[in-house]
């Protein structure tokens, strides 16, 4: 599978943070009684894929549920290890780091490496004040500061996130907080550790849409004063159209497992290289596209198929309209149509077979 090299705007250096090598990422389904003699179902959640996070940088992944976004992004962040492949943070396996083999502390990497739910309220303990649950990392990474410091750091950390005052929000449980709130207080937890990368899995779906504009700016404000790099997961086009572009970042999109386009927002909107990326911009009626979208998607079928068996060849071949009987064939890898913008599919090509190959009957 072709690189996908960090070139964002925002990269300061020219060496990745974290370098994703050919990852795959497979599960076995569940087994009812009557299948356990029989062999497993494998769901191919990522299946070769190979990305670059630069310094400082904002990769937005979008796609349908099921697609691996998040199983993408948990892998990239060394919190799902892969079935396949190697990820590599400043240059050291993740992976063999865990098992003592590199020069580097796992833990260290697991600091700089830190995640958002989307569901905030879950990741906290309902029993425990909001300043004792950010005072635990702290405690753990910095054993020698004084509670006293701890404290000032925490309520200076809340203050930034927007929650003032910063001690009777300190003194208060979850249940005391709205989901914004809660959500705030999951980005002060993951600050705390002065990460390199945050991974942000769906963090905004749960707010209100009111909301989600004010929590995706002020994320990408702490980015530029923490110097922090963003994974930022979403389903829907227009939020990452949103954060990529105020982050000077990138949109990946996924679909059964591969990145099949990436490229900077305005350009993979405007002008959409994936058959796939042209159906989730019809999805997303909240584009502000000049054009008007046809009234009806811009695909062969709706079915997504089988993860545990998908399609050979191009994986959306199945669905789309503009599929040849060399999609049947073959996958489509990852190439450069302009700069910066990535596409995985035959249509890209002039000089490629698909053009004299014969069209797929409906």
């Amino acid at each position: 599978m072709s690189r996908l090299e960090n070139r964002g705007p925002n990269s300061v250096t020219d060496e990745p943070l974290i370098s994703v090598e050919d990852v795959k990422v497979h599960f076995e389904k569940e087994r009812s009684l009557f299948e356990m003699f029989s062999e497993p179902d494998v769901v191919k959640a990522v299946d070769g894929v190979s990305v670059d996070i630069g310094e400082n940088d904002v990769l937005a992944l979008v796609g349908e549920s099921g697609c691996g976004k998040t199983t993408l992004g948990k892998t990239i962040i060394g919190l799902q290890k892969p079935s396949a492949g190697t990820i590599s943070y400043r240059g050291r396996d993740i992976w063999e780091t865990k098992a003592g083999n590199t020069d580097l502390s796992f833990a260290d990497i697991r600091s700089s490496l830190q995640i958002i739910h989307q569901d905030p309220g879950s990741s906290l303990n309902p029993n425990r004040r909001i300043v004792e649950t950010l005072s635990e990392p702290i405690r753990l990474t910095h054993p020698a500061i004084t509670a006293g410091e701890r404290r000032a750091r925490i309520h200076s950390l809340l203050e930034r996130v927007g929650m003032t005052p910063a001690r009777d929000f300190a003194s208060r449980y979850p249940h005391q907080l709205s989901g914004g709130e809660k959500q705030r207080v999951a980005l002060a937890r993951a600050l705390l550790m002065n990460p390199d990368v945050i991974l942000a899995d769906e963090a905004i779906s749960a707010l209100d849409v009111s909301l989600r504009v004010e929590m995706m700016d002020l994320m990408l404000d702490l980015q530029e004063e923490f110097n922090t790099s963003f994974v930022f997961i979403s389903h829907d086009l227009s939020n990452a159209r949103y954060f990529a572009e105020h982050g000077d970042g990138r949109v990946g999109v996924m679909y059964l497992g591969n990145l099949v386009e990436v490229g900077p927002p305005e350009q993979l909107i405007t002008d959409p290289q994936h058959p796939y990326t042209e159906v989730l911009r019809w999805a997303t009626p909240n584009l502000a596209l000049d054009a008007t979208n046809a009234s009806e998607p811009p695909m062969r079928k709706i079915d997504i198929p089988d993860p545990v068996n998908p399609p050979s060849g191009c994986r959306f071949h199945t669905r789309c309209p503009k599929a040849r009987e060399a999609c049947t064939q073959l996958q489509p890898e990852l190439r450069e149509v302009s700069d910066s913008h990535q596409v995985a599919c035959f249509r890209s090509d002039p000089d490629h077979e698909y053009w004299e190959s014969s069209e797929l009957e409906d």
